[in-house]
């Protein structure tokens, strides 16, 4: 009985999908970003670094990355993320990012000067622009 409970556990855990390590990519004109930044970043309450406009991009809501990147580097998630930017936007204090499917979302950062968005590691190609690592 044991072993079979042991096996049962053990073939649950081993079948749980992988998670991503989410890695924050930007324009070639960024620099290096602590998580402190990068979630002012998101939040609408730093709009330059290092003297560059940052142009945040987020992927669509429902993205298994993007709820992934609201926890671990803004403590969030969509429903709060979505309800912040609501009321930032209703009393005039900024837009939130753009929204964009993963394919299109890195031919943008890497064409327009202070973008910035999040990959998973495994897309990370060499040259890219890693702003921060979690």
């Amino acid at each position: 009985m044991k072993t079979k409970f042991t096996f049962l556990l053990l073939s649950c855990v081993l079948s749980l999908p992988a998670t991503a390590d989410v890695v924050v990519v930007g324009n070639a004109n960024l620099p290096k970003l602590d998580a402190e930044t990068l979630n002012k970043i998101y939040t609408g309450r730093v709009i330059q670094v290092g003297g560059v406009s940052v142009v945040p991009v987020n992927l669509k809501p429902g993205n298994k990355l993007r709820g992934q990147f609201l926890s671990e580097l803004l403590n969030s998630d969509d429903e709060r993320y979505i309800a912040y930017w609501t009321v930032r936007r209703y009393i005039g204090k900024g837009v939130p990012p753009k929204e964009m499917e993963g394919g299109e979302m890195l031919g943008f950062i890497q064409s327009t000067p202070g973008a910035l968005g999040y990959v998973d590691a495994a897309e990370v190609k060499p040259g890219m622009n890693v702003l921060l690592k979690r």
